[in-house]
């Protein structure tokens, strides 16, 4: 989306600086005539206030297009000298994109937070069976076996009347039951905890499941209205307002037209130049917006 915005703001860079070469070249015409006595002198610093507005909105333009710039390099790590040149144009948004539903289902299977959620609600049911199982009675079963060798450092007499070392091997053999009996509670309370705990890891993830549908829809909805908006914008206003610009632009330069009647017709086709630049980013940005919310792939860096 910061690319787009920086786009859109480069688009009306180049187009400010059409309109003030178009008008450079008018009063450069509206100069030589009044020099030659044709055109009285008013034309001509109407037409140079109207050169020198241009200019000025030229600066203010190509103002935001730098910030926008220094902006996007800081989103993709560079630092504000290294050069960046955008390439792309809002030329090809509207195509036929995928179906709402085909695109919901991978959005509930593929998106990362829904994953996350899914993550925490087996975490839960894991912690309710641990909790029953430590609730139920256990038994467990030991045994071992030691042998210990012991003596003393004097000597005893055998049988046969022969000295030996007095000494011996022991040999224990011992074994057990334990047997764990929660007669009380039976781990009840452990019990509850997790299974409560449980049960709002399942809304969460049903709450997000129901807001991962919502945003697939919104994000279509925009789409949708912003592609009528535009196409309305391109062919019911932009294209006839060139038109109406050349038309009264001729009839000036025939003498039926004043020159204020053009500077006026010229204000009307910036602004709705301008406003129609705004609606292709529109466009865009609700293209982008089915993409982060569908889970695009083309959104995640390799």
């Amino acid at each position: 989306m910061k690319f787009g915005e920086a786009l859109a703001q480069a688009l009306k860079l180049s187009f400010t600086d059409q309109l003030v070469e178009a008008n450079q070249r008018s009063f450069n015409l509206i100069a030589a005539r009044v020099n030659e006595g044709a055109t009285p002198p008013l034309e001509e610093n109407m037409a140079l206030v109207e050169l020198n507005r241009l200019k000025s909105m030229r600066e203010t333009v190509e103002g935001k297009v730098e910030v926008a710039m220094l902006e996007l390099r800081n989103l993709i790590g560079m630092t504000p000298e290294q050069p960046l040149r955008l390439k792309g144009d809002f030329d090809h948004l509207i195509d036929q994109l995928p179906a709402i539903a085909a695109e919901t289902v991978r959005a509930l299977r593929d998106r990362p937070d829904l994953q996350a959620f899914r993550a925490n609600e087996n975490l839960a049911t894991a912690h309710v069976e641990q909790a029953r199982t430590e609730g139920r009675w256990d038994a467990s079963v030991t045994a071992g076996y030691e042998r210990m060798h012991a003596g003393f450092p004097q000597f005893g007499i055998d049988d046969h009347g022969a000295l030996q070392p007095i000494q011996s091997n022991f040999h224990y053999l011992k074994f057990g039951v334990s047997i764990l009996l929660p007669v009380r509670n039976q781990n009840q309370g452990a019990i509850e905890a997790a299974v409560a705990e449980s049960e709002a890891s399942k809304s969460r993830r049903e709450f997000a499941e129901l807001t991962v549908r919502r945003e697939v829809a919104v994000a279509y909805s925009h789409y949708d209205r912003a592609v009528r908006a535009e196409e309305i914008f391109r062919v019911g206003a932009r294209d006839p307002a060139q038109a109406n610009l050349d038309v009264v632009r001729q009839t000036y330069e025939l003498g039926s037209k004043t020159l204020l009647d053009y500077i006026a017709e010229q204000r009307r086709f910036i602004e709705l130049e301008n406003d129609f630049i705004d609606a292709q980013l529109a466009v865009y940005n609700a293209r982008v917006e089915i993409q982060r919310s569908t889970s695009s792939t083309e959104l995640i860096k390799r």
